[in-house]
């Protein structure tokens, strides 16, 4: 869990390792007595380097985008780091609901009650060979009844609190920990990605109301969703922007690179009128002088499924009871992957609820590239920090969450190839 510091004028890093590039946040966090923790992003670095044929990079190119992106970071805040927060990715995390219930002594819930419900219910977060990172409430009941708020100060004698606990593979903390500590960094937290994206880019209502967040990294996909307010699942699917690069690859006999750069500048995910007569020409594979011709609409044929296949893994991955209890109608994209033209369209067609980009908050002095969806989890670490109570009970590195007032987490996302493939 985030625990601020109460000197001012601290310095906090937020580090996200992606399958496509590593992006490093520095803020300066200013707190005064009797005002809220102000944050000024002082310095943005991002370093990342062209896909490998099998997708994966390798620990040495993963330490050197980390050292890059760290370095690029530190010269424009003129500050040196030692310490990151690190976003652990939706892939690798577990999730699992938690019931506790406390027999209130004097008949009024106090705060100490309320922690011990919290503090019991945090030894459960995490399953066998996983480490738990958050353990937060969903809803509060006093006698069975159900309490909307804060149940500190009302009359009952039986506290029950429902929990969502969320963790991460044991073995994928490991690596990733030796991996940034092979950079010459120290861990402060580990947050689970799909929270700290979920921080940058929700608002308030849309959690009270019931959604989806849904960030489309490079190798891997993750989402959380949000009802009455509190984290009710989160988690990820093996399948990104990277797969429908490849797609493009071997259908119309592209290098990688070539691919990825006609995806960028000619994809889209919806095929607009008289693209069939848009001729784009790809180059050959192994014959820098080849190239076969095309049209946009072939090429945005060949987007259209792996995008739809994106929110379809989605789907099949959340419980059916989620679904039922939450009854989801919106859901917000964001990431890498969320930028390509027609995104929102198929996603409000494959998952039938309405959607919108989203693009993470902007927080002062932040250069316009810390804006794109591509930094969301960067920037939900540092509102996370921002947003910490600084309570200290559960001896989880992680973050709390009322059912009505979020506590917020920090960023990890993407390095599960080389994860798989290495160890």
């Amino acid at each position: 869990m985030f625990r601020p510091r109460r000197k001012d004028n601290i310095h906090v890093a937020a580090l996200d390792i992606g399958a496509s590039k590593v992006s490093c946040f520095i803020a300066r966090i200013s707190h005064e007595p009797g005002f809220a923790a102000h944050a000024e992003i002082v310095g943005v670095g991002h370093h990342g380097s062209m896909m490998r044929p099998r997708g994966a990079a390798s620990p040495d190119q993963l330490e050197l985008n980390i050292r890059k992106a760290v370095a690029a970071a530190e010269r424009m805040a003129d500050f040196r780091i030692d310490r990151v927060s690190v976003t652990a990715p939706g892939r690798a995390l577990r999730t699992r609901r938690i019931g506790v219930d406390l027999d209130v002594t004097d008949g009024v819930v106090t705060q100490e009650d309320v922690e011990d419900c919290l503090s019991e219910g945090a030894q459960l977060a995490a399953a066998a060979d996983y480490t738990a990172l958050h353990a937060l409430p969903i809803a509060y009941t006093l006698d069975g009844e159900s309490v909307f708020s804060d149940p500190i100060g009302l009359n009952g004698g039986v506290l029950s609190v429902q929990m969502l606990g969320v963790s991460l593979r044991q073995s994928v903390l490991d690596n990733l920990s030796t991996l940034v500590e092979r950079s010459g960094l120290a861990i402060d937290e580990f947050v689970a990605s799909p929270i700290a994206a979920a921080e940058a880019t929700l608002i308030e209502d849309e959690k009270d109301l019931g959604v989806i967040m849904i960030d489309i990294g490079a190798q891997s996909t993750s989402y959380a969703v949000y009802d009455n307010g509190a984290l009710i699942d989160c988690g990820g699917v093996a399948i990104g922007g990277s797969h429908i690069t490849k797609d493009i690859a071997q259908i119309f006999g592209a290098p990688l690179a070539q691919a990825e750069r006609i995806k960028t500048l000619y994809g889209a995910a919806l095929i607009g009128p008289g693209d069939e007569h848009r001729a784009i020409d790809f180059p050959q594979l192994g014959d820098s002088h080849a190239y076969s011709r095309a049209s946009r609409a072939d090429l945005c044929e060949v987007i259209i499924p792996r995008m739809e296949e994106i929110f379809e893994l989605v789907l099949q991955q959340l419980p059916q009871a989620c679904v039922d209890q939450s009854g989801l109608r919106r859901a917000v994209i964001t990431g890498g992957g969320s930028l390509l033209v027609g995104a929102r369209e198929i996603a409000e067609k494959t998952l039938s609820m309405k959607t919108r980009l989203g693009r993470p908050m902007t927080l002062p002095g932040a250069p316009d590239v810390a804006t794109a969806a591509g930094f969301a989890a960067c920037v939900g670490v540092i509102q996370c920090f921002i947003n910490s109570s600084g309570d200290d009970h559960f001896a989880l590195g992680a973050a709390r969450q009322s059912p009505h007032s979020l506590t917020k987490p920090a960023l990890f996302g993407g390095v599960e190839a080389w994860l798989r493939q290495k160890f």
